[in-house]
């Protein structure tokens, strides 16, 4: 069942506009919304719990059109970025303040209240302001009130960005964790490109405010659809090279590159286009097989479990992506391979082909 669709949704502002976008939410989900600051991932959470109107096409809820709809009649909790807790409540009071808005009886609080502090483990922080909490835990209380309010979705923007990255990576893992557990339906907002591939089922990836790409992160990563998208996808980005398809269709040619690369499927031949690799697929040494290219090493960065080798083909930076720890001297020549298998090409207008 489609818990949230936006269709064909446009909110027009003074010098920006947001949309068409197009994007469905299933009941159950785990949906997350990513792109760089200043993108409109905001805009579309409020477009969705109701403080924006959209200029021009709807906003759908559980097959009810939310035109005229009033926030509280929706049935959908928000947590914003600064968690928006009332400073002069404790725990308990932030959490419950849902339900004593709606006006419910104090058995259905004590329930609610039981549970959360049950799953959110909030127990012991109950009886603290937020002043006197710690990051996480303030957190845990911002999330205990949406989920206090029993919605039907709840939407999150960018909820742990203030926290440190170990406690966020602990939270992201307890998001995952309560969703799964209570079958919620979730729209999470990040500029954080790992946090949003690590939890979603799935991504849509916003870039100058309109979707540039819907699907798994498996999908958004394996397969982007634009070059915008592989731009913002992968860290580091993909290596993108400048080029044209040979009048048969079988071989990339780039002047940067020593030889040109054979390519399978259906290019445009004879027509300029752009050959994409990520990090991770260019290998140090040769391999057969495999085109392969001397370039001079300008800097290694060390990352315990990886290195990135970044290194001058031309004029141009190449970055390479190698488990492990790799020693190499800056400014000595290393050869280089692409892995013929992974290999990302792009139409003129920048689409995938």
């Amino acid at each position: 069942m489609t818990a949230i669709e936006l269709t064909n949704a446009v909110k027009t502002y003074p010098e920006f506009t947001l949309g068409p976008i197009n994007m469905s939410v299933e009941q159950g989900e785990f949906f997350g919304i990513f792109g760089p600051p200043s993108t409109g991932k905001t805009s579309i959470l409020k477009l969705i719990l109701g403080l924006l109107q959209p200029d021009e096409g709807q906003v759908v809820l559980s097959g009810r059109d939310g035109a005229g709809m009033d926030v509280s009649e929706r049935g959908i909790s928000m947590v914003f970025q600064n968690l928006a807790l009332f400073p002069h409540m404790t725990g308990r009071e932030n959490i419950i303040f849902p339900l004593r808005e709606r006006g419910a009886s104090e058995r259905e609080i004590a329930e609610r209240l039981d549970f959360v502090s049950e799953v959110l483990h909030v127990s012991h922080i109950l009886h603290k302001n937020p002043a006197q909490m710690s990051g996480g835990e303030r957190q845990r209380i911002a999330l205990g009130r949406a989920f206090a309010a029993d919605s039907r979705a709840m939407l999150l923007d960018e909820p742990i960005a203030a926290l440190d990255a170990r406690l966020r990576e602990e939270m992201r893992v307890e998001l995952k964790r309560l969703q799964r557990e209570n079958n919620q339906t979730f729209v999470y907002v990040s500029h954080d490109e790992e946090e949003v591939m690590a939890i979603s089922d799935r991504v849509a990836v916003v870039i100058d405010g309109k979707i540039a790409q819907i699907g798994t992160p498996d999908e958004v990563y394996g397969r982007p659809g634009s070059i915008a998208v592989a731009k913002v996808i992968g860290s580091p980005p993909m290596n993108l090279f400048q080029g044209y398809f040979d009048e048969h269709g079988a071989h990339f040619i780039a002047d940067i590159l020593p030889e040109s690369v054979a390519i399978s499927g259906s290019p445009p031949k004879g027509r300029e286009g752009t050959l994409g690799v990520r990090p991770e697929d260019i290998w140090l040494g040769e391999s057969d097989g495999n085109p392969s290219f001397e370039v001079t090493v300008s800097s290694v960065e060390p990352l315990g479990s990886y290195t990135i080798i970044n290194a001058m083909l031309g004029e141009q930076i190449l970055k390479i992506r190698t488990p492990g720890q790799v020693i190499l001297r800056e400014g000595s020549a290393q050869r280089v391979s692409l892995d013929s298998r992974h290999l990302h090409l792009f139409d003129e207008a920048g689409q995938r082909i």
